[in-house]
């Protein structure tokens, strides 16, 4: 009698998902959010996110797919109504119920936790004002009213640091913070939060970046940890761009970066895993950004988006590279309107174009708004290297003065770090 019910159970999924699959692209993850996503389903987006629309969207187009239109701006077109309304928190779904019958599990009420959206935290109003509340250097001259300068450098590939200790002594003093970034184009390095501890032996600040590209829940909550463990008090969570194109490479996101936020946020106030409800003794607490691109369009999108990661327990936010200036001032006038900055810290992505291979790749990152004038402007410099920084200066002069801009993250197109030290010379004083 049990195989039947099993057989019958597993005949029934499969006709579900054959009928959903053609009518709205059921991807049969068991645990269907088909009515509060407006009759689209959500997994069909190639990272698999709860909640989107990911940084790579730039227009309609998809990131992973740029012949097709993004999943999470076909959801947002039809759910907000073009309003900047804060969307609900959709949680991460329970991989044990995939290619099972939703309408079974929605009957034996087992598909609440992959379907019910998550309470926001009790942030109070205006956090910019508030009081210190980590051990973050960085929040201390944020809330101190200094406009701040952040570069990155990359995780090294092999055991030997000597090639990042020379960038850390080029940059040091000039620069109030450092990301850590890691795996460049899926290819292996040491992690970001390796990199990070090195960067706090040398006595610089870092800012450690994770991907749920590359992350579990788990794996997630331990580099949290670790970072805590190595004196490293900064995290930026980021959905990670796609690795496509390589087959021989499978992607995690087992959460977006709303839900790594709200992860971090939840195991920081109140000192537990939010997914297991496990305690911490001496739990970190890590001042957390992440990222947006202020170029989606139409504009309610990033807004509503940035609104959902504030609310999911964000403090700061790093923009997307900005080339188009003019679209980056719409975007700010929005994100003042709607008082977002009032509640995070947010900093201006300049890109540093000083390589011409470097330059090549630029149209090809994604979420990139990249002028004709711009693009041609570089291309046709002489001195590069001189052309490049100018440029960068120029943007990092122009968006100080744009209101809710409370510092700016440069973005090395080269190798030569030496530049970032000329050009921001007297900005943050």
């Amino acid at each position: 009698m049990g195989k039947v019910l099993s057989f019958l159970a597993r005949l029934g999924a499969r006709g579900e998902a054959f009928m959903k699959g053609t009518a709205f692209d059921c991807r049969a993850c068991g645990q269907c959010m088909l009515s509060q996503t407006g009759l689209i389903c959500p997994m069909s987006c190639p990272k698999g996110l709860r909640n989107g629309p990911c940084g790579g969207t730039l227009g309609d187009s998809c990131e992973v797919y740029p012949d097709r239109e993004c999943v999470w701006m076909r959801i947002n077109r039809r759910r907000s109504g073009g309003l900047t309304t804060l969307p609900v928190l959709n949680p991460s779904p329970d991989a044990a119920l995939y290619f099972t019958s939703s309408y079974a599990n929605w009957a034996k009420g087992i598909d609440i936790a992959g379907t019910r959206a998550l309470p926001y935290h009790e942030i109070p109003s205006g956090r910019i004002a508030l009081p210190v509340t980590t051990q973050s250097r960085l929040e201390a001259l944020l809330k101190a009213g200094r406009f701040v300068l952040t570069c990155e450098v990359r995780s090294p590939r092999s055991a030997d640091f000597s090639h990042l200790y020379r960038e850390l002594d080029v940059v040091r003093g000039s620069f109030d913070a450092v990301n850590a970034t890691a795996y460049l184009n899926g290819k292996p390095s040491l992690p970001a939060s390796r990199t990070s501890a090195e960067i706090v032996r040398a006595g610089v600040e870092p800012i450690c970046q994770i991907t749920c590209r590359d992350q579990t829940k788990t794996t997630f909550v331990s580099e949290l940890i670790n970072n805590h463990v190595n004196g490293v008090v900064n995290v930026l969570c980021l959905t990670g761009d796609s690795y496509a194109g390589n087959p021989r490479i499978k992607q995690v996101f087992d959460m977006d970066s709303s839900l790594m936020v709200y992860e971090a946020h939840h195991l920081r106030e109140t000192g537990t895993i939010h997914f297991t409800g496990q305690a911490v003794a001496d739990p970190p607490r890590a001042f957390i950004g992440v990222a947006i691109n202020p170029f989606t369009r139409p504009i309610n999108v990033p807004i509503r988006r940035l609104k959902q990661k504030a609310a999911a327990g964000a403090d700061f936010v790093q923009t997307q590279l900005i080339f188009n200036l003019p679209g980056f001032r719409q975007f700010m006038e929005s994100f003042c309107d709607e008082g977002l900055d009032r509640e995070l810290f947010l900093l201006a992505g300049i890109p540093v174009v000083i390589s011409r291979p470097a330059m090549q790749m630029i149209p090809h990152v994604p979420g990139v708004d990249y002028p004709t004038d711009i693009r041609q402007r570089l291309e046709s410099a002489t001195d590069l290297r001189a052309e490049g920084c100018r440029l960068a200066r120029e943007t990092l002069e122009a968006v100080r003065e744009i209101p809710g801009v409370r510092g700016a993250h440069l973005m090395l197109f080269g190798s030569d770090h030496s530049v970032l030290s000329e050009i921001v010379d007297g900005i943050g004083a």
